[in-house]
């Protein structure tokens, strides 16, 4: 019995490792940083909508309303949740929203053109960040217009794919011989540390396991307590002009992919054996990789809600007055 339930528990850690996002710990902690930047008003106007929401009582305040659009998603590496607190979501049909595919192909292996304008789709991150933003600027305060419902879906998915797109595996699609379809924005490359092996996108989420915790057992107030704790270590004028408000929000989600895509090729990809890479032999790394990977992780997480709160008054600010 003890070894059969030993079995149980290595395949359940196996299984795990396949997550594909941002833990829910690092999006309620960018989300905590952005909600920082906005005004009192912003953030009423924030609240009311997200208290007004009656199809999902989960997350429904301002912090935990940022990990929602990957608690619809069917879970089935982690299928049950404590306690039964709540019922295994199935809506898949969003899953893509959550990266944008950019082809990296550093051996110039033959691609099929699908792979090669992956990011000009429009159902991917970048295009759907475009397509909410652009639609609640342009409502302009307009009576009548928008309801909760919208307002919520559109507001909760900006929220969660803008900090995605600044996870560099959710903007990259490596491949070579061994990788004819790609790797899976690196779920399919294996990582070993010490004694320790995991998939390297989701090593990327968690931050090395640093932050790895999942709703329901983490604590908001905890997230707006590491968001201060981060922006006093980094502050806005640690990043110069990578966090200044653009002119042109709408491109710049192109430039915050791009940004991505060069960060997990020059500071990940960078460090392995590219022609030879595949799924069956691990790629061990060691401390110093690690630890530079850990810094630039959180760093990444400090600028994504830095960067969120200048989108999230745009819209905010165009809001109805009699929503």
């Amino acid at each position: 019995m003890i070894k059969f339930t030993v079995l149980l528990l290595f395949f359940f850690v196996l299984f795990i490792k396949k997550n594909v996002c941002w833990s829910d710990e690092v999006h309620m902690i960018i989300t905590a940083i952005a909600l920082d930047g906005l005004t009192d008003k912003e953030r009423r106007i924030l609240n009311r909508i997200l208290l007004n929401y009656k199809e999902d009582k989960d997350f429904n305040d301002k912090i935990s309303a940022s990990i929602w659009a990957d608690h619809l998603k069917p879970n089935e590496f982690n299928p049950f949740y404590p306690n039964a607190v709540r019922r295994v979501e199935i809506l898949d049909i969003f899953s893509d929203w959550h990266y944008v595919s950019t082809a990296y192909n550093p051996t110039k292996i033959n691609l099929p053109s699908y792979y090669l304008n992956a990011q000009k789709g429009k159902y991917n991150a970048i295009g759907v960040l475009k397509h909410i933003y652009k639609t609640l600027v342009q409502v302009q305060k307009k009576a009548k217009y928008g309801t909760f419902f919208s307002y919520n879906f559109y507001l909760r998915f900006f929220i969660h794919i803008f900090a995605d797109l600044h996870q560099p595996m959710h903007a990259i699609l490596f491949f070579n011989k061994n990788f004819p379809h790609g790797d899976k924005g690196g779920l399919e490359i294996t990582l070993s540390y010490h004694n320790y092996m995991g998939n390297l996108h989701h090593l990327c989420d968690n931050i090395f396991n640093s932050r790895k915790k999942r709703w329901p057992l983490i604590n908001t107030n905890d997230a707006e307590k590491d968001a201060h704790l981060m922006m006093s270590s980094y502050p806005p004028i640690s990043f110069h002009d990578r966090i200044l408000n653009p002119s042109d929000k709408m491109n710049f989600i192109d430039s915050i992919a791009g940004e991505s895509h060069e960060l997990a090729v020059n500071h990940i990809y960078s460090h392995f054996p590219l022609s030879t890479l595949s799924k069956d032999v691990p790629i061990k790394v060691n401390q110093h990789f690690v630890l530079k990977l850990k810094e630039l992780l959180n760093k990444q997480m400090i600028i994504a809600g830095y960067r969120l709160s200048y989108y999230l008054r745009d819209m905010l600010l165009n809001v109805p007055d009699d929503l």
